[in-house]
């Protein structure tokens, strides 16, 4: 398995400087709200492509010192190792230009495509909780980061359709009529928009494979829908070309709408992705909040199951909070036997007692963290 053996902060949040060494095992925060916790977690999804588990602004993070000045520049490094590798991961701030950040591998300056062949990361956190009754664009977000761990591409092909569909909706709010100008825009949208579409439903089918097979546990069955016309033909076995020219086929056809609407109406960027309480046969935005955060559990770890030769990292933020004495003992378990590491925070120690050893145990307190017996 891969693993983060060693963490260094620089002036990230409420970090002035932290230098960490870490096993394999669970990784356990806990300290009052405020500590710090949260911060680290997204420190340490800052080393996957994308803003993170806050999806903060580069220029936002970095710490804010005693004279309310803030640090001319962040930095966070990662010592990976496991399965014969030992790398070095850098992401940071550059000072110059604030907003402008850059990523490191070995010392030599990556993409985040590069870095997501490095490491695997899924997150849950407090603010997901309203996935189910929130906008369709957070379900698709929470499918996306999935989706990278399966399709290491999809975050560029996502990054050009959305270049191309702006592009598009410029022509069609200034009403040009040009043909040529769409034909050209909208070959390029439906190439990224198949890619999309495919790696979308391959993550969906391998999902729905590994909830088929679910065993009785604490947290509840799931059904897993999409809902967009690209995605269900590639389920249904449609070749990426033929589904490009589907795509490119419907922006054609709806140009007319499109202008007088002044966007591009229809397409992956709208795709929904629907969950469904199987044994209540209720839909998930329905159920209770407490169904529902155990709906999101189930989730994360039929995808952490899905992919367990990848070993990917998991940050767990505040969840065992939400569960009751038995639901945190079988999600520990749950937890455990996927041998991975994972990053878990709550603001009681006594909310991971079922790890019996099993896990690196930290009070957070004032950006430093104390490793306890």
């Amino acid at each position: 398995m891969r693993y983060i053996k060693h963490l260094r902060l620089t002036d990230f949040r409420s970090y002035a400087e932290l230098d960490l060494p870490l096993s394999s095992t669970p990784i356990v925060l806990y300290g009052a709200n405020g500590a710090g916790k949260t911060n680290l977690l997204e420190a340490v999804s800052l080393l996957s492509p994308g803003r993170g588990l806050r999806r903060s602004k580069t220029e936002d993070v970095a710490r804010r010192r005693t004279d309310a000045k803030v640090a001319p520049a962040w930095g966070l490094t990662a010592q990976l190792s496991g399965l014969d590798l030992d790398v070095k991961l850098a992401v940071g701030q550059v000072a110059e230009y604030p907003r402008r950040r850059q990523i490191r591998i070995d010392d030599k300056t990556a993409s985040g495509t590069e870095l997501a062949r490095y490491m695997t990361m899924m997150w849950l956190t407090p603010a997901q909780d309203r996935l189910f009754t929130g906008p369709s664009s957070d379900r698709r977000k929470f499918m996306d980061r999935f989706t990278l761990v399966h399709s290491p591409g999809h975050g560029f092909a996502s990054l050009r359709y959305e270049k191309l569909r702006s592009e598009r909706n410029r022509l069609l709010s200034e009403g040009i009529t040009d043909h040529f100008w769409y034909d050209a825009l909208e070959t390029d949208m439906a190439e990224h928009g198949a890619k999309i579409a495919r790696a979308r439903a391959k993550t969906v089918n391998l999902l729905i494979a590994e909830l088929s097979d679910w065993p009785d546990s604490a947290f509840p069955r799931a059904k897993l829908a999409l809902e967009g016309e690209a995605e269900l033909h590639a389920q249904n076995g449609w070749d990426e070309d033929d589904i490009a020219l589907f795509i490119r086929d419907n922006l054609a056809k709806d140009r007319a709408l499109d202008m007088r609407a002044g966007r591009t109406l229809k397409g992956v960027h709208k795709t929904d992705f629907k969950i469904h309480h199987v044994d209540k046969n209720m839909p998930a935005a329905d159920c209770s909040t407490g169904e529902q955060k155990a709906l999101l559990i189930s989730l994360i770890l039929a995808h952490a199951r899905a992919q367990a030769a990848e070993a990917p990292i998991l940050l767990l933020d505040e969840v065992a909070a939400h569960l009751d004495r038995d639901r945190r003992a079988a999600l520990i378990e749950h937890l455990t036997a996927l041998g991975t590491q994972l990053f878990m925070t709550g603001t009681d120690k006594n909310l991971f007692e079922a790890f019996n050893g099993r896990a690196q145990i930290f009070e957070v307190s004032g950006g430093q963290l104390n490793l306890q017996a």
